[in-house]
């Protein structure tokens, strides 16, 4: 059988149009005798509304995008990436919403505005990181269109994000080496531009200030987030002489590049350096020796991304909220403290 229109659901339920409308929309104003008929007849026939009718009549294309930043170990070869990802897909998925996923540089930035700002009209866009924010927060907030941000931006307080409470998740870290013995710790970070980048460094130097353990900027630099960064670090580091017992390394894949360095130069995790990263990803548990780390809630947070936008698509949201999710140390033998 043909798939039924709207029209000959009505017929099929002896209501009318509007009615059949106001049962798929669930609507109040509908009696339960009318409301029986026609779920009856949509189960009976197997009737879906059409997406298009039903993007019309809303004013909504029930679909959304994900900016994502135009680098490989930052976009789709990275693990982080692909759990945020799926935290989102899937949470638009319960809600009725498709999803599109674009890459964005600041080079392809006036290509990007023409296509996918404007030709394509989605009901709102999720924006990950500052990187891409910079490039589009300004034309999608003067077209009042939804956005979230994953990763909190103090530049634009008046938007909607969702981050882990990267503060504590770092102080939890290198309080734990302190508490193990270290006194020089180093610190590998990601882009020093970012704010989360910031907010690690500053737990950094609060739990060592708190332990009253040695600061030395030497022992500071900063990376891209990649494993090539984190291996380059290491060797930069060991080539002048290893004058630190333990690394907190801001990100998973800079410290599984780190523990590379430091088995091509012969010394020995944890015995003689200590390694700690941040994310917790799955492939953490797997390296050798499995990896110290802190665990950030990388699925839910995509979720919470995705709920935020779609309440503001659906006029559900108040005033922009910037939601902190918990950081928590999960502690393997990367670190000594199981050695």
């Amino acid at each position: 059988m043909e798939k039924l229109t709207i029209d000959q659901v009505a017929s099929l339920a002896c209501v009318s149009r509007s009615v059949v409308s106001r049962v798929l929309n669930n609507h109040p104003n509908v009696s339960e005798e009318a409301k029986r008929r026609v779920l009856e007849v949509i189960r009976k026939y197997n009737y879906h509304p059409s997406s298009v009718a039903r993007s019309l009549a809303r004013q909504r294309t029930y679909e959304i995008c994900i900016l994502t930043p135009r680098r490989s170990d930052e976009a789709l070869a990275n693990g982080f990436w692909t759990l945020l990802h799926l935290g989102i897909f899937e949470q638009c998925i319960r809600r009725g919403y498709f999803v599109s996923l674009s890459m964005l540089s600041a080079d392809a930035e006036e290509a990007l505005a023409s296509r996918i700002l404007y030709e394509h009209r989605f009901d709102g866009y999720v924006l990950l990181t500052q990187e891409v924010a910079s490039c589009v927060l300004e034309s999608l907030s003067a077209r009042e269109v939804p956005v979230v941000l994953v990763g909190h931006d103090p530049a634009h307080p008046h938007v909607h994000s969702v981050d882990v409470d990267n503060f504590a998740g770092a102080y939890r870290a290198v309080r734990h080496l302190c508490r193990l013995g270290h006194r020089r710790i180093a610190l590998m970070l990601g882009n020093a531009a970012l704010q989360e980048s910031r907010d690690r460094r500053a737990g950094y130097l609060q739990a060592l200030r708190d332990a009253r353990a040695e600061l030395d900027e030497r022992l500071i630099e900063e990376g891209d987030y990649s494993q090539h960064a984190g291996y380059a670090l290491m060797k930069r580091w060991l080539a002048r002489g290893p004058d630190f017992s333990a690394v907190f390394c801001t990100s998973d894949t800079m410290a599984i590049g780190a523990l590379l360095a430091l088995y091509e130069a012969g010394l020995r995790v944890p015995s003689e350096m200590a390694v700690v990263g941040f994310d917790d990803l799955p492939v953490a548990q797997y390296t050798c020796p499995p990896l110290t780390t802190v665990h950030q809630p990388i699925y839910e947070k995509g979720q919470w991304a995705a709920n935020i936008l779609i309440d503001q698509i659906e006029g559900r949201s108040g005033p922009a909220v910037q939601v902190n999710l918990q950081a928590e140390l999960v502690v393997r033998s990367s670190c000594g403290a199981l050695a």
